[in-house]
């Protein structure tokens, strides 16, 4: 059976590469600039904006050292014990002799569901150099529950901003090629998708589906405008 990507002229989905930080660079150079300087770093943005891309920019430049842990803490809610992932994160010597890293790079994704307990617990390895430094992501700073002490410990909030309809269309063009979708057509998905990166390319996908299924490599203005119709 041929697969819908295979009908366009693709080897593979498109959409299982990972986004590429377009638009947000400058972000991306002050998570690496607080974590060399030991510091917490705070991003806040709606899902879909590229917080999670911005997380795995820090594990590809910090990765290969085994110095950086990722946690959604989405997937793990309060079950998650940041004792046991420092102690996971030092191999299985750690967990064999109950040792801790030092100097740790811990990247929280959706802080909005860590529990009061193990953010207390991430004040302590801060404070005590297991951490060297902790990046989190949530919708909004304000409405994490974060205690206090840890707002307190946060150097710098960064709110991420919707792309623009430049960087949206250079964010799939990265993705799907030239050829598929015009600039005009991609900038109407985007504005369709309220600006939001993360649903553009969940649309782009369904379009791209339809085109393949019409065994079309272009699409009319009209017949955006139906599937899209169709996509609220």
């Amino acid at each position: 059976m041929i697969e819908w990507y295979e009908e366009l002229g693709m080897d593979v989905d498109p959409f299982e590469k990972n986004i590429l930080t377009i638009g947000n660079e400058e972000v991306l150079k002050e998570v690496f600039y607080s974590i060399f300087a030991g510091n917490m770093l705070f991003i806040e943005g709606c899902s879909g904006s590229g917080k999670t891309n911005l997380l795995r920019g820090a594990v590809k430049k910090f990765g290969g050292r085994k110095k950086v842990i990722y946690v959604n803490c989405k997937n793990v809610n309060n079950g998650l014990n940041i004792e046991r992932v420092l102690k996971n994160g030092n191999g299985f010597l750690g967990r064999l002799f109950n040792t801790k890293p030092k100097n740790m790079i811990l990247l929280l994704d959706e802080v909005q569901h860590l529990s009061e307990k193990n953010s207390e617990r991430i004040k302590y390895y801060f404070d005590s150099n297991y951490l060297r430094s902790v990046i989190f992501t949530a919708k909004s700073f304000d409405k994490t529950g974060l205690n206090k002490s840890i707002m307190q410990r946060i150097s710098k909030v960064i709110k991420l901003k919707p792309l623009t309809d430049y960087e949206a269309v250079k964010v799939l063009r990265s993705m799907v090629g030239d050829d598929l979708l015009s600039d005009r057509a991609i900038k109407k998905i985007y504005k369709h998708s309220d600006k939001n990166i993360g649903v553009l390319i969940d649309n782009s996908k369904m379009i791209l589906k339809e085109m393949a299924s019409q065994k079309k490599q272009k699409i009319t203005d009209e017949e955006l405008e139906k599937i899209l119709e169709g996509l609220k």
